[in-house]
């Protein structure tokens, strides 16, 4: 796939009636300079066509901010991603007219996160302001996967509907406690339909917002938790059937585990022991029995402890294992290949993700760990790469960035690979957000109010559309 560029003088009113053929992956960037930067265009479009057949337009946005060139003048650039299997590109006029002082070009090229094959041009989505964390789910049953966040800055939870090509519709708010922090889904009163249980910090309480099946919620309700709750899950934990929540909570070191009762409601909290600073935890089958365990990163000691269920929403005294310095998130899955539920832990006191290797009997080896970028929040554990093999994903608040860990089937990772993201991202989810059959990453940019989707690059387990076949709607818009 060679790179192919295009450069013209937008004129009259920034119109372009150049033309170039592009194939998929390729990155469309508008570069504009002026003098002033109150001249600088912050949107435009592009018509695309395939082959004689009626275009579709994709929406370009602005890439970071404006800066200088070497004569002074401001720069700013316009990026989208061109997804289609094969088309050709034409300049389109802009949402507003360009001041005759602006002078732009336009190139068509490969961007080389596509071309390494993991993923292409990130784009956002307004999610609400301060988002903490971010789900992915379908809310309505009909195959898209939608995406849920918690904003801190609103006290909300947002739901954004996804319309299975990479768009997505504007937030959908719901009131939740002060200070959300953890999110969790998951089928809350046997309906089969998503609900949603939101953890809040300032009022040491844990929302539930039972869905409807149609992408709406009905009335939030709050259940007492311990101080400072700052992760949920949610899991069957005693052996019933029946959807429970476990709630972190930070100020008083306590995991609080809520027994449902089947219809959506929960009882009183349970006050378990975990350690210094509960910051996270994970709900997963991690000794050799049946029932639910969790697991729970404290990060005053740096450790994660492990508290064995006994299958009746009882569990064992913590035993701890050593992370790295101020653990923040956990997450789980098995990355030896023995059957059995590893540790991945995210350490933002050095900026690194520690592997904890299951040893049977509940136990877990010392581990090893890879350096990521600054302030770890997040980690996932998924085939990113569509090799069959997984990866591993950490979101890093210190450097507003995105690590992807390459697996290389054995048992080991390859060093990271860096990819942009928002403002301090919080969270991280994966999943398909743009109808390709690829695996994308949601990112929760937690200092601003967006969602960043890196979609999976072009060829990384997509299916690939013909022209013919694609008359829609482009699977990626800015």
């Amino acid at each position: 796939m060679s790179d192919q560029f295009l450069d013209a003088a937008l004129r009259d009113a920034y119109l372009a009636r150049d033309v170039v053929t592009a194939r998929a992956g390729t990155a469309l960037t508008t570069t504009c300079r002026s003098q002033q930067t109150s001249d600088l265009p912050s949107s435009g479009s592009v018509e695309c066509r395939c082959g004689a057949a009626a275009g579709w337009r994709v929406t370009i946005g602005q890439v970071g901010s404006w800066w200088r060139d070497d004569l002074g003048r401001a720069v700013s650039a316009l990026v989208a991603l061109l997804s289609a299997a094969a088309f050709t590109v034409v300049g389109a006029p802009a949402s507003a007219p360009t001041p005759a002082a602006v002078t732009a070009s336009v190139s068509a090229s490969v961007p080389a996160s596509a071309s390494a094959g993991v993923f292409g041009v990130p784009f956002e989505v307004f999610s609400g302001h301060g988002p903490g964390s971010v789900a992915l789910d379908d809310l309505r049953g009909d195959g898209r996967t939608d995406i849920i966040t918690v904003n801190l800055g609103d006290a909300t939870v947002a739901v954004l509907l996804a319309d299975g090509h990479g768009a997505f519709g504007p937030p959908q708010l719901y009131p939740t406690g002060p200070g959300p922090s953890g999110l969790a889904t998951g089928d809350l009163n046997g309906d089969n339909v998503v609900d949603l249980a939101v953890s809040n910090q300032y009022n040491a309480t844990v929302t539930v917002l039972l869905g409807r099946g149609d992408g709406t919620f009905g009335v939030p309700v709050a259940y007492p938790t311990g101080s400072g709750p700052s992760g949920v899950v949610i899991g069957d934990l005693t052996g019933r059937g029946t959807a429970d929540l476990a709630v972190s909570d930070q100020f008083d070191g306590t995991v609080a585990v809520l027994l449902g009762r089947g219809d959506g409601t929960f009882g009183p909290p349970r006050l378990l022991p975990a350690g210094p600073g509960p910051s996270a935890l994970a709900v997963d089958r991690l000794n050799d029995d049946d029932w639910s365990d969790l697991a729970v990163t404290n990060v005053a000691d740096g450790t994660v402890v492990v508290l064995a269920g006994a299958g009746d929403g009882r569990f064992g005294a913590p035993r701890p294992y050593l992370t790295g310095p101020g653990p923040s998130s956990v997450s789980t899955g098995d990355v030896t290949g023995d059957a059995r539920a590893d540790l991945l832990v995210t350490n933002a006191g050095d900026a690194t993700v520690s592997v904890l290797p299951a040893t049977g009997h509940g136990t877990f080896g010392a581990g090893w760990s890879y350096l990521t970028g600054p302030g770890p929040s997040s980690v996932t554990l998924g085939d990113v790469t569509g090799d069959e093999v997984d990866d591993l994903a950490v979101a890093n608040a210190g450097n507003a960035t995105v690590s992807v860990l390459v697996g290389r089937g054995d048992s080991s990772f390859a060093p990271q690979r860096i990819y942009p993201a928002g403002p301090a991202p919080a969270s991280l989810a994966e999943g398909d957000l743009t109808g390709r059959g690829g695996t994308d990453l949601a990112v929760a940019n937690g200092r601003g109010s967006t969602v960043s989707i890196l979609p999976a690059g072009v060829g990384v387990g997509q299916r690939q559309p013909t022209c013919d076949a694609h008359p829609g709607s482009p699977d990626i818009a800015w």
